[in-house]
């Protein structure tokens, strides 16, 4: 691929087997190593796990048990967790789950949660957890039963889906992306009220909510500076500070309305020792400058 078009900008795998993963580590860390070789950071190998429940897993004739998920995550992280060049880990897993299949009870909720505090206690990666209930289609054999299934259980999936991205999605992120990881070549792609959403271009790209309207249809960096259950919030970096928005100054942490305003009113701001000046607290604008801004 790279060989017939070696200036591809964004080059990503799917899915990947975690049973086969699992039973073949070795092999599994060579092929990872030539993916990474050639791919673009920020890869996702999306796991077709389904579930954590043995019960579920034997009557679906599912692939692979919780410890063969947990070892093939391992592999992967081992090779591909180093950060790339634009700012996110190589190759991470993601986890697909599917809720409604044969066998599902209560407890089912409970195994699939405990496998995914298992993953965060243990400190590995994972970039996405894809929460899904089974669609019965005519004809099928779960056309039966999965409805059935879907309408008992409909309350218990969706408390599990808010304690999944409250307890777990949240804090994977702020281990994938720590506080001032800059990302580079984000996508300003519309706003939403006095925001900017942005992604890099991927196949499961996280979405980045930046304050302020900025010019959309371009491609800039941004600085991390907080998150969400399943994106995070960022700056753009540098920070052009005689150019950002109101809106953006205002939403630093420690800045506040009338610091921004004061900054807006002040400029054009030539350096630091202006900027030290305009704020008259010097932990202020050193924050701001180890922020990474720019005075153009």
């Amino acid at each position: 691929m790279r060989k017939v078009a070696p200036n591809l900008k964004t080059l990503h795998i799917d899915n990947a087997n975690p049973g086969v993963i699992a039973k073949y580590p070795e092999e599994s860390k060579k092929i990872a190593k030539i993916i990474c070789k050639y791919h673009t950071p920020g890869d996702v190998a999306a796991f077709g796990v389904e579930s954590a429940d043995p019960k579920v897993i034997k009557e679906n004739n599912l692939k692979a048990y919780p410890e063969d998920v947990i070892k093939a995550i391992e592999v992967l992280n081992e090779v591909g967790s180093r950060r790339g060049y634009n700012g996110l880990p190589e190759l991470l897993p993601g986890l697909n789950f599917v809720f409604g299949l044969k066998g599902e009870s209560k407890e089912t909720f409970v195994h699939n949660f405990n496998l995914l505090k298992e993953i965060l206690d243990r400190g590995l990666m994972i970039r996405r957890i894809n929460l899904r209930q089974v669609i019965p289609l005519p004809g099928t054999k779960m056309y039966k039963v999965g409805e059935k299934i879907i309408k008992k259980h409909r309350e218990i999936f969706k408390r599990f889906k808010k304690r999944v991205r409250e307890e777990i999605d949240r804090e994977m992120l702020k281990r994938i992306l720590p506080l001032g990881t800059v990302m580079r070549d984000v996508y300003a792609e519309i706003h939403i009220g006095k925001i900017t959403f942005a992604r890099q271009l991927g196949s499961y790209p996280i979405l980045v909510g930046i304050p302020g309207k900025l010019e959309l249809n371009k491609f800039m960096d941004v600085k991390i500076i907080d998150y969400g259950y399943r994106s995070v919030t960022g700056m753009p970096y540098p920070l052009e500070i005689n150019k950002i928005p109101i809106d953006t100054l205002e939403a630093i942490p420690g800045i506040g309305r009338k610091r921004a305003l004061r900054i807006a009113r002040a400029r054009p701001i030539s350096g630091e020792e202006d900027l030290f000046k305009i704020l008259d607290d010097e932990n202020m604008a050193r924050m701001l400058i180890d922020l990474g801004i720019s005075f153009k």
